[in-house]
């Protein structure tokens, strides 16, 4: 049985929200992708785990994440595979000094978008992190609130409830007067 958090849920993603991006370069552009269908199985599904070794957090993203968890049920929904989350686990501690809770992409076959939409829904989220213009928009459709961490090649995304942040933080003024205080 699951329990409903005490205070509001809102989901993050990790790579490119709270992790950097290799070589701080973010690849996802998101134009034209399809919903539907299938995830492929790749190489890059099989060595993802490698993948994130030695990364550091997003600018900010330590003090962000912090600031809120003060107030919200802070969840990380990312497309890592199951695979990475040893090393993700361990990442967390690291540089955070805790693990929230995580989940991850059980399995190939779900396309990232699809397995975070899902879960996010699933969590009851009020509002979601993300850089990927795709992933944001699909989102958009279903909760109150999408923050986008801006990135030069998700600019083209432009709702009315998809707001751009350069750091965590800059979302809570917005938070803050949706929870009325």
């Amino acid at each position: 049985m699951t329990t409903m958090p005490d205070r509001p849920v809102i989901t993050l993603d990790l790579d490119g929200v709270i992790c950097r991006p290799p070589f701080g370069i973010n690849p996802g552009r998101g134009r034209n992708k399809r919903r539907d269908g299938q995830g492929t199985k790749s190489l890059l599904w099989r060595t993802e785990r490698w993948r994130y070794a030695g990364r550091k957090p997003m600018a900010g993203a330590v003090e962000g994440l912090r600031a809120l968890a003060e107030a919200f049920e802070c969840r990380v929904v990312s497309a890592r595979s199951e695979e990475a989350r040893e090393l993700t686990e361990r990442w967390f501690v690291r540089h955070f000094g805790y693990l929230p809770e995580l989940s991850l992409r059980p399995d190939w076959r779900e396309k990232p978008a699809q397995f975070k939409v899902r879960r996010i829904a699933e969590l009851g989220a009020i509002a979601h992190f993300e850089d990927d213009p795709h992933t944001a928009m699909w989102v958009a459709d279903l909760i109150p609130d999408v923050f986008l961490v801006d990135w030069w090649r998700n600019r083209w995304l432009d709702l009315p409830n998809v707001h751009r942040i350069q750091r965590l933080s800059d979302a809570l003024p917005l938070l803050n007067t949706k929870l009325n205080r």
